[in-house]
């Protein structure tokens, strides 16, 4: 019988996706001879009231997204309605927020804030064209305010959460051929005004980047020539080395593990290689890890409780209607990747083509929210067809929901600081292998600027465990996490979101 309120809102999450009561006792309950445990399984596909584009999940485990526009405007408006879905609601899960920001947050930047609040930076005016505008979305109030604006425009730009709770801004189209915007900006904790930092003359568009462990900033491509970036003064950019594949354009970066990170997929025409890099090395350098069956770009990578990573969508072409995105060769079955055997085993498909402008979340029951896709405009200046503007999402199943009973968190702090030994209730703490959580996701055009991944040691007692914080904000960016515990088949608990700082 499930009991607990955690577990219960999850029961309405299954309902709400078309999943059956059944169905989610199933996953709780399914034994290791089912064949879903190999494969996984994909809940009916549900209808949005539009294209979720970005979408980040938060600490109130409420899903907040938005599109480019309302169903019935123009590709271009300058207002943009942010709404808010309630897996906890079984009818009615979709709201707006309180208020709008003022602008439109459509290819923005964007990454969760200490305290939970969520920074959006740039934003769309036109193709190609960046708004300077950035705002901040606080789920306390379910309200938008604004801060000072940036030096210049951003369109498509990347944010990262640095050690310290600060903000790094990089890259983003400013307005049409006055090129990328080349300054590096933070937003230091605290403040509401933003430090300019070191340039960077060839930035590409959305750059995959990551916080090291060292507290600089690693970027991991698209570009061939992966770099460092030391935020402080003198700030400077450092060459690490360079990737071995072709330029990863529209591929995606994860960062699995500490220091470790994975690029996969990308480029034109689209690779299905994969690569690794471990920055706690002397001399890191990028080495080949085992290659997709397919090859993708457009697609998504989003981090599992188990330490895998999820590879969600995508097109294995570089043609059709438009060049960033090609209907006719999509890519439906998921692949997941173990670190620890560098293999990729493939998953059940998709219904659906997730394709440009798709996004994909862990959600805090361990499932996987893949939605979206399409809203762009083709080479002849048209809109796209409007069957391939997707709005619905479709929840994956992995695995692991089908090999065994689920472990449970009876009992957890609400925060914790860096360091911090701190207990977690659960009925069987001598079947718990595994501690670990993961940053809240927020993503948007396959990156993921939020996510991360934390293996944490613990101790067994009787009925708690006693768990170990990652030692400082290098290691772990203060913020919220899905912390998940697990049984030593790996099967994930219910997440409780907690705070560090």
């Amino acid at each position: 019988m499930l009991r607990s309120r955690t577990s219960q809102s999850y029961i309405l999450i299954c309902l709400a996706a078309g999943l059956s009561l059944a169905g989610f006792r199933a996953i709780s309950q399914a034994s290791a001879g089912d064949a879903r445990a190999e494969k996984g399984e994909w809940a009916a596909v549900f209808d949005w009231p539009n294209v979720p584009i970005h979408v980040h999940v938060l600490a109130n485990g409420k899903v907040l997204f938005w599109g480019r526009r309302e169903k019935n405007q123009g590709l271009d408006p300058h207002d943009c309605k942010p709404r808010l879905w309630d897996p906890a609601k079984a009818t009615d899960p979709f709201s707006f927020t309180a208020n709008e920001p003022g602008f439109n947050l459509f290819c923005s930047g964007h990454t969760f804030l200490a305290d939970g609040r969520l920074l959006v930076v740039g934003g769309h005016i036109m193709d190609s064209h960046g708004e300077k505008k950035a705002t901040i979305y606080d789920p306390a109030t379910n309200k938008w305010a604004g801060i000072e604006d940036m030096n210049k425009g951003r369109w498509y730009p990347t944010a990262v959460t640095l050690a310290d709770g600060g903000v790094l801004v990089s890259s983003g189209q400013i307005q049409g051929n006055q090129g990328n915007n080349k300054v590096q900006q933070v937003l230091d904790p605290g403040k509401d005004k933003w430090r300019g930092i070191v340039e960077h003359k060839t930035i590409p568009l959305y750059p995959r980047m990551h916080l090291a462990p060292d507290g600089r900033v690693f970027l991991a491509g698209h570009l061939q020539t992966t770099q460092l970036l030391e935020t402080r003064d003198p700030s400077k950019w450092q060459v690490v080395g360079k990737s071995k594949g072709q330029q990863r354009e529209d591929g995606c970066s994860v960062l699995y593990d500490a220091g470790k990170v994975l690029i996969v997929g990308g480029g034109r025409p689209p690779q299905k290689t994969a690569e690794v890099i471990d920055l706690t090395q002397g001399t890191p350098a990028w080495k080949d890890a085992q290659s997709m069956a397919f090859a993708r770009r457009h697609h998504n990578a989003t981090l599992l409780p188990d330490g895998t990573v999820l590879v969600t969508g995508g097109t294995r072409g570089d043609g059709g209607p438009h060049p960033f995105n090609d209907l006719s060769k999509p890519v439906k079955e998921p692949e997941l990747w173990d670190p620890a055997t560098d293999k990729w085993i493939t998953l059940a498909p998709e219904k659906e083509s997730r394709l440009y402008h798709s996004t994909a979340v862990l959600l805090p029951d361990a499932r996987v929210l893949s939605a979206g896709g399409g809203e762009y405009r083709l080479d002849n200046g048209h809109e796209n067809a409007a069957k391939d503007s997707l709005r619905n999402g479709q929840i994956f199943s992995p695995p692991y929901l089908f090999r065994g009973k689920r472990p449970e968190i009876s009992s957890a702090p609400e925060s914790v600081k860096h360091g911090d030994t701190f207990e977690v209730g659960t009925s069987e703490p001598d079947k718990v292998g595994y501690v670990n959580w993961i940053r809240l996701p927020s993503v948007t055009h396959s990156l993921n600027m939020n996510q991360r991944f934390n293996f944490l040691k613990f101790t067994t007692g009787d009925a708690k465990l006693k768990v170990t914080a990652p030692a400082d904000g290098k290691a772990c960016p203060p913020g919220h996490y899905m912390l998940f515990v697990l049984n030593k088949d790996k099967v994930p608990s219910v997440a409780k979101i907690i705070r560090i700082d």
